[in-house]
């Protein structure tokens, strides 16, 4: 194949012209005059062929050559109209350039949990402009250009790339890019990198499309690794499960290979005749992925959209758009991207992980990182009021979120950095609420949050969550302080809607607040939203804010002293201690019995060999009694126990402190956030002729993950639950909200009480299970994702049955059990629930307060959120504090002033 290359405007030759085929190493420049030649035995059938110079246009010539054909092709390119210079382009950067390029690099080079992602780079990002786009019909983008080739430097696959940008567009937090690439070979030296950069080579091919597409055309899926189903859509009356056993036959049929038609094309393409959408497996690769919770290997999807695609002799689409791909076959980026001419080895026995071990220890042990971010109603305090929190946990990586802790440690520490109060609260969903009374008696001074979980103290102190909190004497204020507001510069715009009118005598100020993206469109968030009242309550600056926190995200732990970790994820409340025998004949490991109150939660754990147990996954506020034993096969209690006491961490860090001057106000027209009596009224359910149990209401554990009535058991008649368990669960396995650990047996719960397995571990769920039939029981519930309102018992889930004999049970009957040899620990649970009351009640009339509103949970699914502030009277203006972060991760504060009329 030769041909030449031609400027458009003076018709001349152009000289050492750049000219490749895509997405390939195989490429040329033109010669002195204009002329190029490429010979080569491995030229696909058909290519794009592309011609590039500094300052002209790019241009691409698709070339379909046959077996000893010479095909001559002839560019003309266009000169650019401008080309801004490397200084020039430097210069006009900004923070939202910044963000868009950081959003254009986490969606071009690689995804952010790929283990090569440090190892790539765009050493001219510079070239890149991006702008916004308003159509006249359509939704708003983002679009990028770049005036001149991107170069890329991918040292985990060892290529240096120049890619030539020719579209790329984000919308509705999506993202869509084309180009063209070179590839070049780097000139490794170091044996060791190289023989990494073959490794991560090959297991960047192993999975691909190309890999998979090579392995049709050879017919070799099996020996390839690869298992294809047919996917079918879901069905009205039948919920999909997340589980493979149960799907197969369901969801998804085995798609045998030879039922793949391949029709040879005249050009040596081939024509792939291709069902709608096929789910591919691979087998050759661990993988963690979301869609199954009982397979561990790489899951994804390939559409063909028209039905059939057409590739090449070497697997690689023609036509890139006739192929669609998502899950894992979806992953690969230009950091994984392999040039069309890479072989691979002819076997793979020696494939590898993705990264080595060690380096794969290091990156998941980053992955476990979690801290708190914390907010509090108003930035300062008096004797004897209440502070409301709320917050959110930021993780590495979102996807372990189930997974981490779920138990927060807040502490109140005093200018000598001790421990003033300390409490611990639930972390629901990634998210945390509560409150912390100031004792009457509390000194004047600077003060501080610290706010941990268990497991952060595996990580450097940094991680570690510090709010200054001062706390002023009562007859003296704080000088207000002006606020710098962010400037998004565009990113995000803020606006607060209001109106004011009587209700039920009281002054109400309705509000909307809506929050729009640099595409002017609505952005769905999350806020935590404080009112105040700036007669009472000023402004201070320099408070830490979430967007302080989020910077958290972009730090690494630069040596991991261990991976080893000395501290454990709390899944609720913990109770840790010592078991100890009183005969030396008792066995070494021991079952250790933990029953909370008169049966309201209870386990069973083991000690290790000298006598250590632990326990986590209580629920419950306040105090209760913990009973504790060693029971053997009789159900008696032997030995002692002995609970550790939580010892709080040394502080270490800087104090944070706020500057701020004091200044003597009139007592009497001070007004303070002190709660009074209140009381909250029961509920009770009633119908008309029927008063609801216990066993309709689910015995007060809410609403179950999967219900069957008495209808849906008829079609199941004389089985035993076991066998309806196991053809909905997939043999009985019940998912949980502790995905990956080994879990233990379900909870089971027969007509309210809860059921005590036998302390030898012999008996399973799956056994009692087998001692029930259809015909004898009413209803059966299940509980997974919801299970951990069940605390410690359900940890692996939670079977809730109701039996024919049930009704004979009368709603107030006492059940208790047996605490005989039972040692009783006074143990205390979560803090208590002290609402903050946004509309005033019967109990809880409207009166002036400092704090007018609070919410640290506002969700904005549609990018807006209405609420009402209830005005006490003499309130003439609101301080309104909103914090949050968008669906898309983009963290923000603002402070709203209203003047009311």
């Amino acid at each position: 194949m030769n041909g030449t290359v031609k400027d458009a405007v003076t018709g001349d030759l152009l000289p050492f012209t750049n000219v490749f085929l895509n997405n390939t190493t195989i490429g040329t420049t033109t010669d002195e005059d204009g002329f190029f030649e490429l010979s080569r035995p491995d030229l696909p059938g058909t290519f794009q062929l592309v011609a590039s110079f500094v300052g002209y246009t790019t241009s691409t010539i698709e070339v379909s050559v046959g077996e000893n054909e010479t095909k001559t092709v002839d560019f003309i390119l266009t000169p650019l109209e401008s080309l801004l210079s490397e200084v020039e382009l430097k210069s006009r950067r900004d923070k939202p350039w910044e963000r868009n390029l950081k959003r254009f690099q986490d969606v071009f080079l690689a995804l952010p949990d790929d283990p090569i992602a440090g190892q790539l780079e765009i050493t001219n990002p510079w070239v890149l402009e991006f702008e916004k786009v308003k159509p006249d019909k359509g939704v708003n983008y983002i679009q990028a250009t770049a005036q001149e080739p991107l170069i890329i430097e991918n040292d985990a696959l060892g290529y240096k790339i120049t890619y030539y940008l020719q579209d790329y567009k984000f919308y509705n937090f999506k993202s869509s890019y084309y180009g063209l690439a070179f590839f070049q070979e780097k000139d490794i030296t170091d044996s060791i990198k190289l023989n990494q950069t073959q490794l991560n080579k090959e297991t960047s091919y192993q999975g691909s499309i190309k890999h998979l597409m090579k392995s049709i055309l050879l017919q070799d899926l099996p020996e390839q690794g690869f298992d294809l189903y047919e996917t079918f859509p879901e069905q009205m009356n039948r919920r999909r499960t997340n589980t493979y056993t149960v799907e197969l036959g369901e969801s998804i049929t085995p798609l045998a290979q030879d039922s793949i038609r391949r029709i040879p094309l005249r050009n040596g393409n081939f024509r792939i005749i291709w069902p709608k959408r096929v789910e591919v497996h691979f087998l050759k690769k661990n993988w963690r992925n979301e869609y199954y919770v009982d397979i561990y290997h790489p899951v994804g999807w390939v559409t063909a959209p028209l039905g059939y695609f057409d590739i090449d002799r070497n697997g690689v689409p023609i036509h890139p758009t006739q192929v669609v791909l998502s899950g894992y076959i979806g992953r690969p980026r230009m950091g994984r991207s392999l040039p069309h001419d890479f072989t691979p080895e002819n076997t793979f026995e020696s494939f590898a992980a993705e990264v080595d071990f060690g380096k794969r220890a290091v990156n998941r042990w980053q992955n476990l990182r979690e801290t708190p971010y914390l907010l509090t109603n108003k930035p300062y305090y008096y004797p004897g009021e209440t502070v409301w929190l709320g917050g959110r946990m930021l993780y590495k990586n979102q996807f372990y979120q189930d997974t981490l802790s779920r138990v927060l440690h807040v502490e109140l520490l005093d200018a000598r950095s001790q421990v003033v109060l300390a409490n611990q609260y639930l972390i629901s969903d990634g998210h945390m609420q509560g409150a912390m009374s100031l004792p009457d008696s509390l000194p004047q001074g600077d003060y501080f949050i610290r706010a941990y979980t268990e497991w952060m103290k595996n990580y450097p102190e940094r991680d570690i969550f510090l709010r200054a909190l001062p706390v002023v004497k009562k007859g003296l204020n704080i000088q207000n302080q002006p606020i710098s507001q962010v400037d998004f510069l565009g990113d995000l715009e803020f606006v607060l809607k209001d109106s004011v009118y009587k209700e039920e005598g009281y002054q109400v100020m309705d509000l909307e607040l809506s929050i729009r993206d640099e595409l002017d469109e609505l952005i769905p968030n999350e806020v935590m939203i404080s009112a105040t009242d700036p007669k009472l309550v000023s402004q201070i600056s320099g408070q830490t804010s979430i967007m302080q926190a989020y910077e958290w995200m972009d730090l690494e732990e630069k040596d991991p002293l261990t991976i080893r970790p000395k501290h454990s994820i709390e899944y609720g409340i913990t109770v840790v201690g010592q078991f100890i025998k009183d005969k030396k004949r008792q066995p070494d490991i021991n079952p250790i019995t933990i029953v909370r109150g008169d049966l309201a939660d209870y386990g069973i754990v083991k000690t290790d060999t000298l006598g250590n147990f632990r326990a986590t996954g209580l629920n419950f506020y306040e105090w209760d009694t913990l009973s504790i034993a060693a029971l053997d096969k009789r159900q008696k209690p032997y030995g002692s126990v002995v609970l550790n006491s939580r010892e709080s961490p040394i502080f270490k860090g800087s104090f944070p402190r706020l500057s701020y001057t004091k200044y003597e106000t009139n007592e009497n027209q001070m007004y303070y956030d002190i709660l009074g009596d209140y009381i909250l009224l029961e509920e009770f359910v009633a119908e008309d002729e029927r008063i609801e149990t216990l066993a309709d209401r689910f015995y007060g554990y809410g609403q179950p993950d999967q219900l069957y009535s008495r209808e849906d058991l008829d079609n199941w008649p004389g089985n035993t639950l076991d066998q309806v368990i196991g053809m909905r669960f997939g043999n009985g396995r019940l998912g949980n909200f502790n995905y990956g650990l080994n879990a233990g047996q379900p909870l089971i719960i027969i007509d309210g009480s809860r059921y005590l397995y036998s302390s030898d571990s012999t008996e399973t769920a799956n056994t009692v299970l087998q001692t029930l039939i259809t015909d004898e029981v009413k209803s059966v519930a299940i509980f997974t994702t919801s299970a951990n309102t069940f605390g410690l018992a359900g940890f692996a889930g939670v079977i809730m049955i109701e039996t024919n004999r049930g009704d004979r049970f009368a709603e107030g009957e006492e059940k208790s059990f047996n605490d005989f040899g039972f040692q009783k620990f006074a143990f205390r649970g979560f803090a208590e629930e002290i609402p903050f009351l946004n509309e005033p009640t019967e109990e809880q009339p409207l009166t002036r307060r400092p704090s007018l509103y609070w919410n640290p949970s506002a969700k904005l699914p549609k990018g807006k959120y209405a609420f009402k502030v209830y005005v006490p009277i003499g309130v003439s203006e609101m301080d309104i504090r909103i914090e949050g972060v968008t669906d898309e991760g983009l963290s923000f504060w603002k402070t709203f002033r209203i003047e009311l009329e």
